[in-house]
């Protein structure tokens, strides 16, 4: 599903540049549940980014179920995203104006699904993630666990293919993060792909691999 070869990213900072993946390969199967992890400026969140073309990369290649993903337009980007992945990020990314499920609709908006049906569905993904006595509830009325998964129910409503998540239990305590972890293998379980970036062993180690970067460097691919 995923393939990417000696990729090369650096940025730039004022006169200075900062190389943060070097000549980072690595496979990713359909169907895996694998981990990502690092200290914090490891260059795991910009892996992940790449990947997930929010971001792109200076040289090598990264190729997406058979699709070469170079200098690919914002427009071209945002239909991959829309069709194929869906994000989960550790500050939930949910606006604040809108009920749990009109966040989790969103999406299918943008996919021009009409407003009854993508609410129907909303509300369905919902329910599937425990939260279908809760789809009229504000963000600020939701607790941190439960805007988590609002947040993957948003991810998982277009039937995106591959799910990524950067810290996703990083905001919450570890009764909640064990939930939340549960329903990400429950959600692999079911044939998605899922890659977690984390910086807490336990959620790494529930994943079926593991890869360890540092200072943009991948040192270990299990």
């Amino acid at each position: 599903m995923i393939s990417i070869k000696s990729i090369n990213k650096t940025y730039k900072i004022g006169d200075k540049s900062l190389q943060v993946l070097n000549n980072v390969s690595l496979e990713i199967q359909r169907g895996e549940l694998v981990s990502i992890v690092g200290k914090s400026g490891s260059g795991k969140s910009t892996l992940l980014n790449m990947i997930g073309m929010l971001d792109n990369y200076d040289s090598g290649e990264y190729w997406f179920d058979g699709n070469l993903i170079n200098q690919v337009s914002e427009t071209d980007a945002a239909h991959y995203r829309n069709k194929y992945i869906g994000f989960v990020f550790q500050t939930f990314h949910l606006i604040g104006t809108k009920t749990a499920v009109e966040n989790v609709a969103l999406p299918l908006m943008y996919k021009g699904i009409g407003k009854k049906e993508r609410i129907e569905m909303s509300e369905k993904m919902l329910e599937r993630v425990g939260l279908g006595d809760r789809i009229h509830h504000l963000p600020n009325e939701l607790s941190g666990g439960q805007k988590q998964r609002v947040a993957i129910a948003r991810a998982l409503v277009t039937n995106a293919d591959l799910i990524l998540a950067d810290e996703p239990t990083g905001a919450l305590d570890s009764k909640t993060s064990k939930e939340i972890m549960d329903l990400l293998i429950e959600i692999n379980n079911e044939g998605k792909t899922v890659l977690i970036v984390t910086h807490e062993n336990d959620v790494a180690n529930k994943c079926r691999r593991k890869i360890e970067i540092a200072d943009g460097v991948i040192i270990n691919n299990e």
